[in-house]
């Protein structure tokens, strides 16, 4: 494994009431500053030395935008449009006719299981379509249970909060090594834990003594929280099998709270917050697509017809959200699939939870546009040493061909130090291009029209002009090989490029290795000391991006600096336009080969994947509810409509809700998400996601049904905004009361045992241990050891990410590798058959020196090999006699012939597969320099500065008791 790749393939399948101290900030992109979850209501506390210190002040409250506000639509720019009679399924946004996604794995005829390639292409040539098997008996799981047999995705049938219901077809038997395991239906990110029954207790009733039915775990007594096998979505057992079924993946959208409190004094009594992620335009497996001239919409609050409105007779229907009475048109009474009429409950519309419409002009405002694709290259001499432009060629020359597109699509190219380079690419220059320079940029602001020799020539027809592409990327690294300036002239090109785009609009990439120094976009490269607020500190790229926003352009940002950079200034470009961040710190060819795959990996993922141009998005839900504060990048037009210049696969978002008005007379609560945008092909479409979740007032459903994973990536987003409008300190010390006040308010009323126990409900469980792993996280840690756009760049993370790549950022999955042939989940995979370690959580009591470990954070993954481990596992894995001879770090791992060696290929084949984000593979001996980058992870320690695991436990319940 010298190189680890993404698949060819351009499609990537998926897998807070006391208040708080006021403080003024200034809005921010016409947003108040998030209101952090429940204030706290805990005292000052006390520390011992060498500990994490908060004071009193926590998140302050914030006021929030009125109701009335919330659901006006009646003024839609965009009118009904006329009958459909058209499905086809595809998750393509072209209308194509239905495929299957998954390839055909052939058989092995060897005896022994073969090696898949890193990255599979088809990218879903491993999506195994496999039946798991029961985890050893000496692996208990005592938080794991069943998949749903109901559920229609398989991934996330497993309902942690329900009562677990098991039948003679689910049933499976121990499965040991050498053993052949039982089948059993299983789809890609599935459940893989044990069969266990989950008894749901009142939460201040007693405690069962069968371990594997506490619904309320002492936290103090059960020091090993985390489940071996990933844990899907809670699914709340409060709604009804249908609306299950009907629910939208929790993949593309999922609330911080299963079971929605019917009052807004009954959020605060649980402390936890409420919110909503989402990730629109996730790569899905299959999509409805509907193609037509009639969407059916309602008349008050415009959401789209979905699987949970009431249809009174076969002429009108209720709206789940507004509740409004609406006509049903004729042509809605058509069933595609059987070619009848009669029966409205068969549409695909109302079966699904995402579905996506093919719209007609009634939604553009103006024609759509070809796809534009300009690339902004650092050229300084800085950026010639690191050996980033063979790279950027070498992988644009091999993607053209992929790049998201039709026929129309332009691409153009510009060049810059302390000067700016223009190409003319055009098939006037003979086969070959042309070169010109703008020396002078003086005011170049007031000028640009003057710079703009031969307009035609930069942006050019891809399929027109591949040849002189192709010699333009052949021969650009070595026009600048000897470029001795120094000086960065990124602001001045940028307006540039955005003279270029105006009148269409499409996307920017910006790949970037030093801290602009040539006004206009100059920043000051020196730093004294570590700021207290991660803050901009000049408003010219914000400017720049709200423009780029108003013309419908976003700005992706590649920075690859050796240097301070100010990526807290720089990333504004990409913030407000819609755009992304990717940071790749000391990059350098030969130095660096980590970050040389990672950026290698990243890039090559975002030339081939989907992109939606012109995109808005609007979250709708019932009047009573409101919208606080969304994060994620983009421009927020209006209460609750999101800009989007640009919309990618990997792009996520979070709304923070407000209860405003008692929703005692709902029965559930609907939230819709509709992203208008256009394909790449010149495509109107309209992908509509809807979740339906049940209203509750008793505080045992709320929080017996909170989903922690969503909690923890909202709490994070609202806490790195506090980072920016406060301080870092203010935002840790937030982390570390919300542990405090959740779990006051949710453990039981019992006090009689609160001296010795801490009991929580199994659903928040590991919310004391992520909130832990934030504050000891790059982007809140305390003190000088983190860089400043270190820190910019994983805040920034916190707000971007989809909630899986987040939790694993802050809390990485370790699993003991060595064992992988004794102590795995064995799951089959056609003939072959796929190992999967049981995770440990991040604590030196469960590294052993003769065992190898794999860390795997997301962005990289680390092996970790111990210093007394066996030869014959050195043998057999690394190609090596003995641990003394491996080197102390290395960055590939060779494939041998034999089991283990396949095993554990095929392991981090199916670790790194589907994800979004490049993965470099380190490979670290135990007395390596290195061991750092591997022991930082082990947050379930006692650090110098910081709490073990245990010691916040009983930090949490000193605080409890006062």
């Amino acid at each position: 494994m010298t190189a680890i790749r993404p698949p060819s393939s351009p499609q990537f399948p998926d897998r807070m009431t006391n208040p708080f101290p006021q403080t003024t900030h200034p809005t921010q992109n016409g947003f108040p500053p998030p209101a952090f979850p429940p204030n706290s209501s805990l005292p000052p506390v006390q520390f011992p030395p060498n500990t994490y210190q908060p004071n009193s002040s926590v998140f302050p409250s914030v006021p929030q935008y009125q109701p009335t506000l919330m659901n006006q639509h009646t003024s839609s720019p965009t009118p009904p449009l006329p009958p459909s009679n058209f499905y086809p399924t595809t998750a393509n946004p072209s209308p194509l006719p239905p495929t299957n996604l998954y390839s055909t794995i052939p058989p092995s005829t060897s005896s022994q299981p073969t090696i898949r390639p890193m990255y599979p292409s088809p990218a879903s040539a491993y999506r195994p379509q496999t039946q798991p098997s029961q985890l050893p008996s000496q692996m208990p799981n005592q938080y794991s249970q069943q998949p749903s047999s109901v559920y229609p995705y398989s991934q996330y049938g497993n309902n942690s909060n329900s009562i677990a219901t098991t039948s003679p077809a689910m049933t499976t038997q121990p499965v040991y090594s050498g053993q052949q395991p039982q089948s059993m239906p299983y789809g890609m990110g599935g459940n893989i834990n044990g069969a266990s029954n989950q008894v749901v207790n009142n939460i201040n009733g007693p405690f069962p003594n069968n371990n594997n039915n506490n619904y309320l775990v002492d936290l103090l007594k059960e020091k090993t929280v985390l489940s071996p096998f990933a844990d899907d979505p809670p699914i709340s057992p409060l709604l009804n099998e249908d609306s299950q079924q009907m629910n939208c993946s929790p993949e593309v959208m999922r609330c911080s709270l299963n079971v929605i409190p019917q009052t807004k004094d009954l959020l605060n009594k649980s402390r936890l917050p409420l919110g909503v992620l989402i990730h629109p335009f996730k790569d899905l497996e299959s999509l409805s697509v509907i193609q037509g001239t009639k969407i059916v919409r309602c008349d008050g609050c415009k959401s789209y017809i979905n699987p949970f409105v009431t249809f009174l007779d076969n002429t009108r229907w209720r709206c789940s959200i507004c509740f409004r009475m609406n006509d049903l048109p004729q042509e809605f009474l058509f069933d595609p699939v059987t070619k009848t009429f009669g029966d409205p409950s068969r549409r695909p519309e109302v079966r699904f939870g995402t579905v996506e419409y093919t719209a007609t002009s009634d939604y553009m405002a103006r024609p759509p546009q070809s796809a534009m694709y300009l690339f902004l290259l650092d050229v300084s001499h800085n950026a010639v040493q690191t050996g980033y432009l063979q790279s950027f060629c070498d992988i644009l020359f091999e993607n053209l061909s992929t790049l998201p597109g039709d026929a129309r699509t332009k691409i153009g190219f510009i060049t810059y130090d302390s000067r700016i380079h223009f190409y003319d690419l055009s098939d006037r220059q003979n086969g070959t291009f042309r070169i010109m320079v703008v020396p002078d940029l003086e005011n170049i602001e007031n000028k640009l029209d003057e710079v703009f020799p031969v307009p035609d020539g930069i942006m050019v027809n891809l399929t027109e002009c591949r040849t002189i592409i192709e010699s333009f990327l052949n021969e650009l690294p070595k026009v600048y090989q000897n470029n001795y300036e120094t000086d960065s002239a990124l602001g001045s090109t940028l307006l540039i490029a955005g003279k270029l785009l105006q009148q269409t609009g499409g996307r920017i990439t910006v790949l970037q290795t030093r801290i602009p120094n040539v006004n206009p976009g100059a920043l000051n490269g020196q730093t004294s000391k570590e700021p207290t607020i991660i803050t901009p500190t000049s408003d010219f790229y914000k400017k720049l991006s709200l423009d780029f926003a108003s013309q419908q352009i976003a700005c992706d940002l590649f920075l690859l600096n050796s240097h301070y950079i100010d990526l807290t200034t720089l990333s504004c470009i990409s913030k407000y336009s819609g755009g992304e961040v990717k940071y790749y710190p000391n990059f350098h060819s030969i130095q660096t080969p980590d970050q040389v795959e990672r950026f290698e990996n990243d890039f090559r993922r975002y030339l081939q994947r989907k992109i939606g141009f012109e995109a808005v998005m609007r979250l709708r839900s019932p009047p009573a509810l409101s919208i606080q504060t969304f994060h994620g990048n983009g421009f927020v037009r209006s209460v609750d409509l999101l800009v989007l210049p640009n919309i990618n696969p990997d792009a996520a978002f979070g709304m923070q809700v407000a209860i405003e008005d008692s929703l005692a007379q709902y029965k559930a609560v609907t939230f819709q998400i509709a992203l208008l945008y256009t394909s790449s092909k010149g495509e109107r479409r309209i992908r509509v996601h809807t979740l339906s979740l049940p209203v509750s007032a008793t505080l045992k459903d709320i929080c017996s049904n909170a989903d922690q994973e969503a909690m923890v990536a909202l709490i994070a987003k609202m806490a790195a905004d506090r980072s920016t409008t406060s301080s870092i300190q203010e935002a840790r010390e937030g982390l570390c009361n919300v542990a405090c006040d959740v779990i006051k308010a949710t453990m039981s009323n019992d006090s009689s045992n609160r001296g010795v126990s801490l009991y929580v409900p199994h659903a928040i469980r590991l919310l004391p241990l992520y909130m832990l792993s934030m504050i000891k996280s790059t982007a809140f840690r305390a003190g000088s050891s983190v860089k400043i756009d270190e820190r910019a760049y994983y805040l920034d993370l916190c707000k971007t990410l989809p909630t899986q790549y987040l939790i694993q950022m802050f809390y990485p999955d370790l699993y003991p590798i060595h064992t992988i042939e004794d102590k795995s989940r064995i799951i089959q995979d056609g003939e072959d058959q796929l190992y999967v370690p049981a995770r440990v959580q991040l604590s030196f009591q469960h590294i052993d020196a003769h065992g190898v470990y794999i860390l795997d954070t997301s962005e990289c993954i680390y092996m970790y090999v111990g210093r007394a481990i066996s030869d014959h596992f050195v043998q057999n894995v690394f190609n090596q006699p003995t641990f003394s001879v491996l080197p102390f770090d290395s960055y590939s791992l060779p494939e041998l012939d034999n089991p283990l060696s396949i095993k554990i290929h095929n392991f981090l084949t199916y670790l790194i597969q589907n994800r979004s984000n490049g993965v470099a593979v380190h490979i670290i001996r135990e007395d390596s320099p290195n061991r750092y980058l591997f022991t930082r992870y082990m947050v379930d320690d006692r650090s110098e500065s910081s709490m073990s695991y245990v010691e916040f436990l009983r930090y949490i319940q000193e605080q409890i008791k006062k």
